[in-house]
């Protein structure tokens, strides 16, 4: 496990963390598709009624795994990748 997660964070290719990470990219869009589904089903059902905090938590959450699958679907396993940043001097 920690030779592969070494080579994720040195940013080599691998095709099983591709396939990995697009997977659940695809799962997190169907969630999302899930979440927004019933969020239109409850907000146009009769009667007609304000909408709740459980409402405004399903879109908070539909938006939020839309924008997390869209990193994993777009960068994929460089999310992993050890980025270097300069020390802090003082003086």
């Amino acid at each position: 496990m920690r030779g592969a997660l070494r080579r994720l964070q040195d940013g080599q290719r691998w095709w099983a963390a591709e396939f990995a990470f697009r997977l659940v990219a695809l799962l997190m869009f169907g969630l999302v598709f899930c979440c927004f589904r019933l969020l239109e089903y409850s907000l146009t059902r009769t009667p007609s009624h304000q909408p709740t905090m459980a409402e405004f938590a399903l879109g908070t959450v539909g938006v939020v795994l839309g924008s997390t699958g869209l990193a994993f679907l777009l960068v994929g396993p460089g999310l992993l990748r050890l980025v270097p940043y300069p020390r802090r001097r003082l003086f």
